[in-house]
């Protein structure tokens, strides 16, 4: 039954993949593309609506913050035409270790400026964290 079980969920995630036109590489790859998806959705959802698993996200990103800005201060920067927010980030700071945790924390403090793949809207300012 357990291997009944697993066929089926293997299929779920091949079946909305498959096309007349495609191969067998483009199917398999689209598959794991759309697990991949399903896992990040889920911890998506988990984190936005079971407590639980909030209060650990919270605590994670806690974490990164104090890790962070342990030296650092927010500098407000004026977003032109063309700059990403990797960018912005190296500008203000020397030796980043991890550009993933300045990411979260730059997110976490202009969420409405900065949109979920850290993209950044040009004309807006935005709070950086700065070693200068």
């Amino acid at each position: 039954m357990k291997y009944f079980l697993l066929f089926l969920i293997i299929l779920s995630f091949i079946g909305p993949a498959v096309d007349d036109n495609k191969s067998t590489g483009d199917v398999i790859t689209d598959s794991i593309y759309n697990y991949i998806t399903c896992l990040d959705n889920t911890a998506n959802y988990l984190v936005d609506n079971v407590s639980f698993f909030s209060n650990i996200s919270e605590k994670l990103y806690k974490a990164s913050y104090d890790s962070i800005m342990k030296n650092r201060v927010f500098q407000s920067h004026l977003v032109q035409s063309g700059e990403t927010l990797d960018s912005i980030i190296q500008l203000y700071n020397n030796n980043i270790d991890d550009i993933e945790t300045f990411r979260k924390v730059v997110y976490k403090e202009n969420q409405d400026i900065v949109s979920s793949s850290y993209d950044v809207k040009a004309g807006e300012y935005i709070l950086v964290p700065s070693d200068r």
